[in-house]
């Protein structure tokens, strides 16, 4: 491509991801990036890359920012270790079951998939992350925030298509107790809370509800959302899209209530100084998405949220940080707390008596 100019910003280097270095190059996006963009955008020109996240020998992402003889346009980019084309079809289909650009709750537009690159291509989408607007907003748009999360999160349960692996209980466990031996090895003297919050967990499993499970997000949480308001094709009522599909599945919808809840607590624990700093929005999201599906939507709720805090906690110990020892005990108090109040309050006298009366 003659006519094409490249630049780019500082990009990374991650050997664990074979094919990142063809996709950052800017001559190879402009002879594949045709092939899947619509073409009134007309012929690329110019190509401009800036890295927005990094996880090392697993996935990189990347704004691709482009001018072309109609104008500028962007595009988020994100390259894989392995082929997940899959992703980009679950989105597909997602996208097409009602989650489209022009609905209160949508979805980022899938462009394409690139398998050559291992390159899933969407829609970049202008807004404000839920995130900032916990930390940042006036008490009013918070719980607005919280009630609009709870919202789409309702929509989707109730409608995306199933699709993906089907999340089973002793698989998780198993991933739980890995995790609590990861605490034990690293941060001790926290090994034991680990251990002893994962023990529970392994006895309230055999008491889950039963629950029809529906198509899962995997990670939905305040850093996966954008909000967009005043857009005039649903009334103003403002517009809510939910993005990173890599861990999409059908599961317990009381999982994705469990990861919204309590990362609301630990973005407050990291970010604002308590665990509680939040509590006040979760509880509108919970009581949002409970009007809604009913109490039996979230039987199971108080177990996933207990094992969302170990499974924090272990995230923060393999990634140590200022107070990272802290902040992985609020965790596990957090984990224990939930234990000792609520529905699971029984599990916590089940264990007392098998530990006064070990086999």
């Amino acid at each position: 491509m003659s006519e094409l100019n490249s630049s780019e910003s500082f990009l990374v280097s991650d050997p664990g991801i074979p094919t990142l270095e063809k996709a950052f190059d800017p001559v190879v996006l402009g002879d594949e990036l045709p092939d899947v963009l619509p073409p009134e955008w007309g012929t690329i020109r110019n190509v401009r890359l800036q890295v927005l996240k990094h996880h090392p020998g697993h996935r990189c992402t990347f704004e691709i920012a482009l001018g072309t003889t109609t104008g500028f346009r962007s595009l988020i980019g994100k390259v894989y270790a392995t082929d997940r084309a899959d992703v980009y079809e679950a989105m597909e289909r997602i996208w097409r079951a009602g989650f489209r650009q022009d609905q209160e709750f949508s979805i980022p537009r899938p462009q394409g998939y690139l398998p050559e690159l291992r390159l899933l291509l969407q829609e970049k989408i202008e807004g404000t992350r839920a995130k900032e607007i916990f930390l940042k907003a006036s008490d009013r748009d918070r719980a607005v925030t919280a009630e609009r999360c709870a919202r789409w999160l309702v929509r989707f349960h109730a409608t995306a298509p199933k699709a993906g692996p089907v999340f089973e209980i002793s698989k998780h466990l198993a991933t739980l107790e890995r995790r609590a031996r990861h605490i034990a090895e690293t941060a001790e003297p926290l090994g034991e809370k680990a251990v002893h919050l994962f023990g529970l967990l392994a006895i309230a499993a055999s008491r889950l509800s039963s629950i029809e499970m529906c198509a899962g997000h995997g990670s939905y949480s305040h850093d996966q959302v954008i909000l967009a308001d005043g857009l005039p094709f649903n009334g103003g009522k403002g517009h809510t899209i939910t993005f990173d599909w890599d861990g999409y599945d059908v599961a317990d919808p009381c999982r994705d209530v469990a990861r919204f809840t309590v990362g609301l607590r630990r973005v407050a624990l990291s970010r604002l100084g308590s665990i509680r700093a939040l509590d006040t929005y979760g509880e509108v999201f919970q009581r949002t998405y409970v009007a809604a599906r009913g109490p039996q939507g979230v039987a199971n709720l108080a177990f996933y949220q207990a094992a969302i805090c170990l499974q924090l906690a272990a995230y923060i110990a393999g990634r140590p940080t200022p107070g990272w020892r802290e902040k992985i005990e609020a965790m596990l108090d957090e984990g224990h707390r939930i234990f000792q109040a609520g529905p699971l309050r029984g599990v916590c006298t089940a264990a007392s008596e098998l530990d006064a009366n070990p086999a």
